[in-house]
């Protein structure tokens, strides 16, 4: 039986071009999973948001809270591999939502749990309830993105993934201003966003149950290979899934290398956030609301960021723009050095830094998805993911190495710890240059690399 590639060449006129960007249903369903993401994404940022009353209510020391953060978001990745695997099982595009339900439901309902006083009189409970609300959002994660790419035609593929992942700030910088009007209401309560704020997943995940049908899903097909795009593999395939696929995929280098890179560029991410405000306070002598204030600007290009490297992935190639990502990272983590300087040298290192900050992340997941053998997108996702958030315990090493150069007012040892991140990203450009292979563009299996082309999945 003809696979669905051969398929779709059969209907597909060789000489007709696009008719348009992209299918209006994958417009439809990319809105609906990007509010679905940025809910998921606000449900781990109220800590971060509401974590100065937290420390104030529970008399946490700066390691503790360094130990405790670190465990939290560790934890989003333990299960994602398990958890995705399972949703590729349970099906495939539109069907995804009889997975993704169960695992929104999850990290909805521990989320509001967090904020019954009951639950979280003592720190304990507050930090196991959020473990285990982030162990649902690292599954959740993994399927919003498979679902993104299987919604979407593989040669719009990494802006779309882009254009999703801009949730992540740009959505949670929008829910951070409901956070801080809830925090003005209930005057200061933290309990309050955690009991409240995850309530709006309700009404977007039904009109999203709705919207996403088999009948959707056929026109959106349908529209797009008259478009002369490349829709979802056949979703049949995923009933040839075995246990060893979890095996099967960590042998193909593009998807195993992937994971390391996403690995580094967490540990980049996370420790940039860890790192930026208290050198701003401590070293910058900046006022805390004003290491806090001026500590996000790097937001405003992470959005665009993802969007317009992700967009131009489709066409030089994920290799390449992750080559000139990984560097361009390298260069802004050391600047960051000069960040407590002035205003000007603040706002600019920071707008420089946020073009890749966030984007080298759907540029990843772009190759790996490409590279996931049909009806497997989910499981590789999830492999991802776990990798990812094992790079989340990188403030560990910071504040070993902030600790060493003299504690949180000496410049030293915070700029040992750029030099660590920095390293991070040269890391992930060397091996991303000699053990990966191109799956898009002209250049598609005809990069120079130490494997073989075969072995990353292309033909």
């Amino acid at each position: 039986m003809k696979n669905t590639a051969e398929k779709i060449e059969g209907n597909r006129n060789p000489d007709s071009k696009p008719l348009a960007f992209a299918p209006s249903l994958s417009w439809v369903a990319l809105g609906f999973l990007w509010l679905i993401f940025a809910m998921n994404a606000t449900s781990r940022e109220i800590m971060f948001r509401v974590m100065p009353a937290i420390v104030d209510d529970f008399n946490l020391s700066a390691d503790v809270v360094g130990q405790m953060v670190s465990l939290i978001m560790v934890s989003t990745g333990i299960l994602s591999i398990f958890g995705a695997s399972w949703s590729d099982k349970k099906g495939l595009g539109w069907a995804r939502k009889y997975s993704g339900v169960w695992i929104v439901i999850g990290y909805t309902l521990f989320s509001i749990l967090t904020g019954i006083s009951a639950l979280t009189s003592v720190v304990v409970g507050f930090v196991v309830l959020q473990m285990i609300k982030n162990m649902f959002g690292g599954i959740g994660e993994s399927i919003e993105v498979s679902t993104v790419a299987e919604w979407w035609p593989r040669e719009r593929r990494g802006f779309a993934l882009g254009a999703h992942h801009s949730a992540y700030p740009w959505g949670t910088l929008l829910s951070g201003l409901l956070i801080s009007a809830v925090l003005v209401v209930f005057e200061g309560s933290w309990r309050m966003p955690f009991l409240l704020i995850p309530l709006i997943m309700i009404p977007i995940y039904i009109a999203y149950w709705l919207f996403s049908t088999a009948e959707n899903f056929k026109k959106y097909e349908k529209t797009a290979i008259n478009m002369n795009y490349t829709p979802t593999l056949d979703e049949k395939e995923v009933k040839k899934n075995k246990k060893g696929d979890i095996l099967l995929l960590l042998k193909n280098p593009n998807i195993l290398i992937g994971t390391l890179c996403v690995l580094l560029g967490q540990a980049a991410f996370t420790g940039l956030n860890f790192w930026l405000a208290p050198y701003l306070a401590f070293v910058g002598e900046f006022d805390y609301a004003a290491a806090a204030g001026w500590s996000v600007i790097f937001t405003i290009t992470g959005g665009i960021g993802q969007i317009f490297w992700g967009n131009i992935s489709d066409k030089i190639g994920r290799k390449k723009t992750l080559l000139i990502s990984f560097s361009w990272l390298s260069v802004a983590l050391i600047l960051f050095q000069f960040s407590a300087e002035n205003l000007m040298w603040l706002i600019g290192i920071q707008l420089f830094a946020g073009m890749c900050t966030n984007a080298i992340f759907p540029v990843v997941f772009s190759l790996i998805t490409d590279s996931a053998k049909s009806g497997s997108t989910g499981t590789a996702m999830g492999i991802a993911m776990t990798g990812m958030y094992l790079g989340a315990a990188s403030p560990l090493v910071l504040g070993y190495l902030i600790n060493q150069g003299g504690g949180w007012s000496s410049y030293s040892g915070y700029i040992t710890g750029l030099y660590f991140l920095a390293s991070c990203m040269i890391i992930a450009l060397l091996l991303t240059l000699l053990f990966t292979r191109e799956t898009v563009g002209e250049k598609r299996g005809k990069d120079w690399a130490l494997v073989k082309k075969e072995s990353c999945g292309i033909e």
